[in-house]
């Protein structure tokens, strides 16, 4: 496997774990908006992606992983252009894909401020 993005956790929401307990993370790059900075894990990025986002990539946050089962048509573009993007865990068959988020298998916590996250996955030939 091989990373292509990577950032560092700046701070949490007030809210953030609770969204983490039902299931979901929000990634949101600083600067963040206001409306949202409650239920996001807030990061700084290294750099835009190397490449898009795909099925079977990993979500890593902190020690958490989390393989990816579906991604929306526009996960990768709000990735690239706002460091944000919606994870949901584990989710039912019947969820509907948003277009903005992914779907993942796993569980995660919520790590300290400095921690790494990143995304990683093979490369197609």
């Amino acid at each position: 496997m091989t990373v292509y993005y990577e950032s560092t956790i700046l701070r949490f929401g007030t809210e953030a774990q609770d969204m983490v307990d039902g299931g979901v993370v929000i990634l949101y790059a600083d600067p963040i908006p206001d409306a949202l900075e409650d239920v996001s894990v807030v990061h700084a990025p290294a750099a835009t992606p190397e490449r898009e986002v795909r099925i079977g990539d990993i979500f890593r946050l902190g020690e958490a992983e989390i393989e990816l089962i579906a991604v929306g048509e526009r996960a990768d573009e709000n990735l690239r252009t706002l460091g944000h993007i919606v994870v949901y865990l584990n989710p039912d068959e019947s969820t509907t894909l948003l277009p903005g988020a992914v779907h993942g298998r796993g569980s995660v916590s919520l790590p300290e401020s400095g921690a790494k996250l990143s995304l990683s996955g093979r490369e197609q030939p």
